[in-house]
């Protein structure tokens, strides 16, 4: 044999294997779509159940609620006792208050200032700790009176600046050196 001859033969060899091969895959393809249909398909092998008449529904008996128990009275009948009247001293005033209400209104010209450029005027509450053997003041609290008067932190600031810095001179009695809480409105 001529190699000529042993190329074709190869040739048809594999050719034969690949029509082989193709049937083998449409074989399996169609096997595998026959048993889809057969787990798809609806199975009515059981007969049909039987219909049952229905029993007429059976009547329940409503149980009457219980009344509810009566309420207990909220306040315990007692006795009305008369206590004496607690009387308390008043404070006296703060010796050093118009001195201090004096020094604030003094100021009132650098108060100004922080508010240059305001649309309108307006009120605020200031409150803090007066120290009146050195006139210092701690714990600062400034808000507006009205809702609609809005303080910018930069106002606040000057505000507090202003009221605290430099510090008071208080006329102090012996004895009376802790701080009190004061609060003032101030106009602007």
């Amino acid at each position: 044999m001529s190699r000529r001859e042993d190329l074709k033969r190869r040739l048809a060899e594999k050719q034969a294997e690949k029509q082989k091969r193709r049937r083998l895959g449409w074989g399996l393809l169609l096997l595998i779509l026959l048993l889809l249909l057969l787990l798809c398909s609806d199975c009515t092998c059981a007969p049909a159940p039987v219909e049952e008449p229905v029993a007429p529904p059976v009547p329940v008996e409503v149980e009457e609620p219980e009344p509810p128990p009566v309420p207990l009275p909220i306040r315990a009948p007692i006795e009305r006792i008369d206590r004496p009247a607690f009387e308390t001293e008043p404070l006296a005033p703060l010796p050093w208050l118009d001195a201090f209400r004096m020094q604030v209104a003094a100021r009132s010209p650098r108060l100004a200032e922080c508010f240059v450029g305001a649309e309108r005027p307006g009120r605020l509450r200031w409150s803090g700790a007066v120290e009146p053997s050195k006139g210092r003041i701690s714990q600062q609290a400034i808000e507006p009176v009205l809702v609609e008067d809005v303080l910018t932190s930069a106002q606040k600031d000057c505000v507090a600046g202003v009221l605290a810095d430099p510090s008071y001179e208080l006329p102090i009695e012996e004895g009376a050196s802790t701080p009190t809480r004061v609060s003032l409105v101030v106009e602007f």
